[in-house]
């Protein structure tokens, strides 16, 4: 196809970053010609909007090959829905070519080229391709071994330009890449706030100011790479210790099960009440629910009795029931977006002052490692997981501390009553 000036493609599609307002951080990307652009700005800065326009001016080239990558395919249609759009508007004729389904493409067989989205929860789908341009929104949310195994050598034989696009989450690769992207010759790295964008309210940035906590603000809308910000835990190294061991005599315990749901794991923990450790966990999956059942009972019976706190959501509520009638002490706890805030508040504070000990196990350190937020539209935070990853032993553990009333307190009742009579008897005497 015969390329067409910037001029004539915006009039075609009715968007242009000089009108009705001067957008400047998105024409001084369009203005660079670097192979690699990291852009790291906040949320509605504008980002999409400006990397949908080089990806559909490169789409209108012969012979060009294009991924958009994010960490979901919903993700990935915050350009590909621009793309799609100014193709129906300004150029109809190719509009046929567009299918929405999974995955999103576009094809333009008269030149040879094509545009398909991509999710990075099934990398290996991201094998074998050669690509002119490859697209990578929320990088910073995609996992440092699928970007460096399965995209990076995807634009090495057609010598393809790479666009970097998020706002920040913690300092990963993405922050790598930004920096890299900052000293190369073939590259260029641009930084804004949402405000920024002329588009943007001021009333919107100012609730967000009022509203959320200073680290969420200063990551999500002044864009600043913070270390931890992403994380919800803190100093989670700083809290392990050989914690596993069997019952004690004299104490108390509580149990957290979050009971597994289709490829989820059940993860069981249990936590002694008495000095705050973590003596026993475990985590299963691809077993039956009566087979599980037993599994509990068993292993609360081992630790004295110990109470089970258990997400007692849908399926969980019968077996929270079942357990309650074969006589264990059981404490629902229904999740909602709410109760999880609450519970993982909780849980949170309990780290960061080291008032619990955990046992040196990897998959419960990477898990809350890498458990994080995320903001809904309307400003509410949720947490969980990232994506492709788990979050049952996060649940379970903070299931397990949800009745801590604080530091751990190593006498046993049995020994604080006898240190009160011996107390009592001393002072009968004077």
């Amino acid at each position: 196809m015969k390329r067409l000036a910037d001029k004539k493609i915006q009039e075609e599609i009715g968007w242009s970053p000089y009108h009705p307002k001067k957008h400047k951080p998105q024409i001084d990307i369009l203005n660079s010609k670097a192979r690699d652009k990291a852009v790291c700005a906040g949320r509605r800065g504008g980002k999409s909007a400006e990397v949908a326009y080089e990806t559909l001016k490169e789409l209108l080239k012969d012979d060009k090959h294009i991924w958009i990558v994010a960490p979901n395919y919903d993700l990935t249609l915050k350009v590909f829905n621009y793309v799609q759009n100014w193709i129906i508007k300004g150029f109809s004729n190719l509009a046929p070519q567009i299918s929405s389904r999974i995955p999103p493409r576009i094809d333009i067989p008269q030149w040879h080229s094509w545009l398909e989205c991509k999710s990075a929860e099934n990398p290996t789908s991201l094998l074998g391709e050669e690509l002119d341009l490859l697209v990578v929104d929320e990088a910073a949310r995609i996992k440092r071994n699928v970007y460096q195994t399965y995209l990076y050598p995807t634009t090495a034989s057609r010598k393809g330009k790479r666009r970097f696009l998020s706002t920040p989450f913690g300092k990963g690769w993405f922050y790598e890449e930004y920096l890299r992207c900052k000293e190369a010759e073939d590259g260029e790295a641009f930084h804004f706030t949402s405000l920024d964008n002329p588009y943007f309210p001021k009333e919107e940035w100012e609730n967000a100011k009022k509203n959320l906590p200073e680290q969420v603000f200063k990551q999500e809308y002044l864009a600043l790479f913070l270390d931890d910000a992403a994380s919800v835990f803190r100093g989670i190294r700083d809290i392990t210790g050989d914690t596993l061991k069997d019952a004690e005599m004299g104490h108390f315990y509580t149990m957290g099960v979050d009971l597994g749901r289709h490829e989820d794991f059940t993860v069981i923990t249990v936590i002694d009440r008495f000095e705050n450790n973590v003596v026993y966990w475990d985590r299963f999956k691809e077993i039956d629910f009566p087979l599980q059942k037993a599994r509990i009972k068993g292993i609360a019976k081992r630790y004295n009795n110990a109470r089970i706190v258990i997400d007692s959501t849908g399926l969980g509520d019968p077996i929270a029931e079942d357990l309650r009638h074969a006589g264990l002490l059981v404490d629902d706890f229904k999740f909602s977006r709410q109760s999880k805030a609450q519970l993982i508040k909780k849980l949170a504070i309990l780290i960061e002052q080291r008032l619990i000990t955990i046992p040196h196990n990897e998959v419960l350190i990477d898990e809350l490692e890498s458990f994080g937020y995320n903001i809904t539209e309307s400003r509410n935070i949720t947490y969980s997981a990232p994506e492709g990853g788990h979050d049952d032993a996060v649940y379970s553990l903070a299931l397990a501390v949800w009745g801590l009333t604080g530091r751990q307190d190593r006498i046993t009742p049995i020994q604080k009553a006898l240190k009160e009579r011996a107390e009592h008897k001393t002072t009968s005497y004077i």
